[in-house]
């Protein structure tokens, strides 16, 4: 069995190069799909396969190709309905306006991965499966489509609720959906991490993700960013590598935009209402979550809106930005809505997201994690978009908005969900992930995650 991943960066590549070293240790071959080529000799010299898209990429586009038609024959080709949907995410995240600038992109992707993956064909056949994070990036998004294309899964790494574990997401954007299994023994690790957390009130946030979790000023004046960007610099404008977050100028420009956002808002940032209210926290605006599993909602401020014309008369609707993305929603918009609706309150972000849960009536949201942390604390949830609790007994899922007045009263005069069903939930959700944190490139963290991954291809593939 050939097991081939996709790096974008050199933190994933550290991390995908250590598994494929013991990976190969067990057996496996494997190989990595890089769209960073400051990686690539890292991985050569490492002695694991390197495919380089970008030097398809550049043959390619010499060609001079007629990329409207290119694009929509492989919108054909790969029985892709939506394409506006695969735009969407680089659109938000990297503030890009020309469609055909995204659309070349893709089509010079596809280009280089059929290539690949017909190499891959070649040499073994139908055994080979593909490892990828989730994520709504054109590297992503097109080595998912051509891998389906020649028959092979991809499987989706996603952080899960649990520290440490993940999901497996199999051949969709969807999220994993937590089948409830109320017959499975309770472990006693699992009530044991549930009492902590609503003990101490922690948030689980995955160490890839930890140093997002920082004041605008110290994602700014911080070594390792400045050191990240002058290095980014050499390589794009000195060495002419390319990579996948080549976009260096909106990268600045969102951190300098979320430092002005973070002093512009102090004027605005309230404490916790002492009435009662609904609470709706902010998604990362340019999250996967969002821009592919809920297109529906990229405009949040659309849905704060609404949200607020539907709460009912007594209750306000609070509202937070993401901890991991401070200063990142727009001011303007922000404004507005606090200009238009007297019942929206605006909490400041340093509050910690459990005291504002604890004291809320209703969590209303998309599909953020804060649902979860919102269900374990026992507390009334409504869910509008995919996620993996979505499916449980003790959420209340609204998949048409149209009536979200009668959803918010119903919920609010129902009773809190069952604690014996919320530990049911988590107990399922902890049985149908798997050991591993991305990115951390500690031994035993990479000897777990190569365990997680050969069990469960031996599981699903018999190899």
């Amino acid at each position: 069995m050939h097991l081939t991943f996709t790096t974008l960066a050199a933190n994933q590549t550290h991390y995908f190069l250590a598994l494929c070293l013991e990976l190969e240790k067990q057996g496996y071959s494997t190989s990595i799909i890089s769209f960073h080529e400051e990686s690539n000799k890292l991985i050569a010299d490492a002695g694991i396969k390197v495919f380089n898209v970008f030097e398809i990429y550049r043959i390619e586009k010499e060609k001079n190709l007629n990329i409207e038609n290119e694009f929509s024959a492989l919108l054909s080709k790969y029985q892709i309905e939506c394409p506006n949907i695969l735009l969407s995410h680089e659109k938000v995240t990297f503030l890009i306006k020309d469609s055909i600038q995204l659309k070349e992109k893709f089509v010079l992707y596809f280009k280089a991965l059929e290539k690949f993956f017909n190499e891959l064909k070649q040499t073994h056949q139908n055994n080979v499966v593909l490892f990828q994070e989730l994520g709504g990036f054109a590297s992503i998004v097109s080595s998912f489509y051509v891998a389906r294309g020649m028959g092979y899964d991809n499987i989706y790494f996603e952080p899960s609720f649990f520290k440490g574990r993940m999901f497996f997401v199999k051949n969709t954007f969807e999220s994993y959906k937590v089948q409830e299994n109320f017959s499975l023994p309770i472990e006693p690790n699992v009530l044991a991490y549930l009492e902590n957390a609503r003990a101490n009130k922690t948030i689980v946030i995955p160490k890839k993700d930890a140093s997002h979790y920082q004041h605008p000023i110290r994602k700014i004046v911080n070594t390792h960013n400045i050191k990240r960007l002058f290095q980014k610099l050499f390589s794009k404008y000195l060495s002419n590598q390319k990579e996948e977050f080549n976009y260096i100028g909106s990268f600045v420009y969102r951190h300098i935009r979320m430092l002005t956002n973070r002093f512009l808002f102090i004027k605005y940032y309230q404490p916790i209402p002492s009435e009662k209210f609904v609470y709706y926290p902010f998604h990362v605006p340019m999250d996967v979550a969002l821009t592919v599993r809920a297109p529906l909602f990229v405009d949040q401020y659309y849905l704060i809106d609404y949200i607020s014309r539907n709460i009912p008369n007594g209750y306000s609707l609070a509202i937070k930005e993401h901890p991991a993305m401070i200063g990142v929603v727009e001011y303007k918009r922000i404004k507005d809505l606090l200009s238009r609706n007297d019942n929206i309150v605006f909490l400041n972000p340093d509050i910690n997201n459990h005291e504002v849960m604890t004291r809320m009536d209703l969590l209303l949201t998309v599909n953020s994690k804060t649902g979860a942390e919102s269900l374990m604390q026992g507390r009334k949830v409504i869910c509008l978009g995919d996620a993996f609790y979505n499916k449980s007994k003790s959420v209340r899922f609204v998949d048409n908005i149209d009536n979200l007045y009668k959803h918010i009263n119903t919920a609010l005069k129902n009773n809190a969900p069952n604690i014996d069903d919320i530990n049911v939930f988590f107990n399922s959700t902890y049985s149908q992930t798997h050991i591993g944190e991305l990115y951390y490139c500690s031994k035993e963290n990479i000897a777990q995650s190569s365990l997680s991954i050969s069990q469960y291809v031996k599981a699903n593939y018999g190899k």
